[in-house]
């Protein structure tokens, strides 16, 4: 997932926060059964939603908004495994993982009033994988018949393996067993969506709150394509709202990290997250709510760049950066250093029943010295003289980043000056998705416990690779591993292990932090789930004591 997921203190001047009008009896209702609290609260986020549409969504904030919004099959419990959504029980596959027959409840509705029906989904999925929509996840539903040959242009959305048995069944049937399907079926490029309501937006969909359609625990209030600020409001025709406390849920980009601190101080905010001192000042802070991201953060290399060319001067650049430091010092909020590009503690191998990332060893060690030495031998042939482009989001967090990063390089490889340019998260990912930068500070967090939603990142055909690394071996590994060896373990394990070694000693990407993140939280406000994986944040549950 695309970095605001966990990054950054984004931030503006104070927007006041008014309470949405409500009924009399609703709002004695919440008070009885919140010991008499206004069930009204206040988020700061990392930074602006960029789009509604679950088709085109795939940054953390976007995804939180369409998952407070609407609903899928699954949610997600509070240890991130599947639970009922629109579907009446999650369901086992059978023929081998190969096929699903799901029912769905009958008194789940859109806003309007229509019932949520399979058709729906068959409806949403096509849209997904048409070449037309360009969504940039199409790829995840890649398991299912036909998904694959349909994105490539090869077949027609309507022979894609989902249909509507009846109103209220769907069946689905996969080309190859995957085994997280069931935490995909919880994650928005899977929701549902209204035909005759997407349709009759001409084009415009998802692009403010006036263009979508809940589904979903709240209904989404006053955000214009650009605000930032929006708000939610109960959803009175959401299939479970009588579990839904919270009457008013409003979020506020902050992007300086001392302003959210100062906001949550005086009350105009009940949760936000800290980073570099304010971090390492709060982290014995009695409202301190560490939380462990399965996230990693790296650097992007443009490969065409003049010297990034070179494997040789990627792996120098890699090696000169002290990952414990910037964890310790810059950071201070309890990241780790990474092992390589799969986050520690987020899957096991299924063989052996280890951590995948620690039983691959450190595939992104630093060494200063050795640093220096292969750049003593290695300047002469990219020219001696090295200007590069760091590309970064504009959030305090990330420029501290950038600016360690820079010293670090220019300290230590003597010939070598890096520039930090900065610019708003959807502009910088733009700016990258042309390969303008050098270097690019990015972000994922794990969409679904597998070493696939990082790996898939820098396959040759996707869509998040901007690196200009195209490698057909890398490929290959990853081709087998989700399709020939895709049910036999040991061998997928493999497949995945080798892909893995092979992307960090190409270093097309350079990774330099496991994320952990330190929040502040009002203590009054509980219930807000937390997921390591997928969309982070699920607020259905979450309610304000007095």
């Amino acid at each position: 997932m695309k970095h605001t997921k966990i990054i950054g203190i984004i931030g503006v001047g104070l927007v006041a926060v008014l309470l949405a009008a409500c009924g009399q009896n609703k709002q004695s209702a919440a008070k009885s059964s919140t010991g008499g609290a206004t069930q009204t609260a206040t988020i700061q986020t990392s930074s602006e939603i960029q789009t509604l549409d679950p088709a085109q969504a795939t940054d953390g904030d976007s995804l939180i908004a369409i998952s407070s919004n609407n609903e899928g099959l699954y949610r997600l419990d509070k240890n991130s495994n599947p639970i009922p959504g629109i579907a009446t029980k999650v369901v086992t596959p059978t023929d081998e993982g190969k096929k699903y027959v799901i029912p769905l409840r009958h008194d789940a509705k859109w806003a309007n009033g229509d019932p949520v029906t399979a058709e729906d989904f068959v409806y949403a999925w096509q849209r997904v994988v048409t070449p037309s929509t360009k969504a940039s996840y199409a790829y995840l539903l890649d398991g299912i018949e036909n998904a694959a040959a349909i994105r490539n242009g090869k077949a027609a959305p309507s022979t894609l393996g989902v249909k509507a048995i009846d109103k209220y069944t769907l069946q689905i049937n996969m080309s190859v067993a995957v085994p997280y399907l069931r935490i995909l079926f919880a994650f928005p490029t899977f929701f549902p969506a209204n035909e005759k309501f997407v349709k009759a937006q001409n084009g415009k969909f998802g692009t403010s709150a006036e263009t979508i359609i809940a589904n979903g625990p709240f209904v989404l209030k006053d955000w214009n394509g650009t605000g930032q600020s929006w708000h939610f409001v109960k959803n009175k025709n959401y299939w479970d709202a009588k579990t839904v406390k919270l009457t008013r849920l409003n979020f506020q980009v902050v992007k300086e990290t001392a302003t959210a601190f100062n906001l949550f101080q005086t009350g105009k905010l009940d949760d936000v997250t800290l980073t570099g001192e304010y971090a390492q000042n709060n982290v014995k802070n009695e409202k301190a709510t560490p939380r462990r991201g399965s996230s990693i953060r790296y650097l992007q290399v443009n490969t065409k760049t003049k010297g990034l060319d070179n494997t040789a001067v990627r792996n120098i650049i890699s090696q000169v950066i002290d990952r414990k430091s910037l964890a310790k010092t810059v950071l201070g909020d309890g990241s780790i250093p990474p092992l390589g590009m799969i986050p520690q503690g987020m899957y096991k191998d299924p063989v052996s029943g280890k951590d995948f990332a620690q039983e691959a060893g450190n595939l992104a060690p630093s060494n200063v010295k050795k640093a220096k030495a292969n750049w003593a031998d290695t300047k002469s042939k990219v020219g001696g003289k090295l200007s590069l482009r760091l590309l970064t989001p504009d959030d305090d967090d990330s420029k501290a980043i950038a600016e360690y990063v820079q010293g670090q390089i220019e300290n230590n490889l003597n010939g070598i000056s890096v520039s930090i340019q900065t610019m708003p998260q959807k502009a910088a990912d733009a700016a990258a998705e042309r390969g303008d930068f050098d270097l690019y500070l990015k972000n994922w967090g794990a969409d679904y416990p597998d070493p696939t939603t990082f790996l898939d990142l820098f396959k040759s055909s996707s869509s998040f690779n901007y690196t200009n690394w195209h490698d057909a071996k890398y490929d290959n590994l990853l081709a087998n591993a989700e399709g020939a060896d895709a049910d036999n373990a040991s061998k997928r394990t493999k497949d995945l292990r080798d892909a893995h070694a092979y992307l960090l000693a190409e270093k097309p990407v350079i990774p330099l932090f496991q994320r952990y993140v330190l929040h502040l939280n009002n203590p009054k406000v509980k219930g807000i789930v937390y997921f390591p994986t997928s969309y982070h944040f699920d607020y259905k549950y979450t309610y304000v004591t007095k």
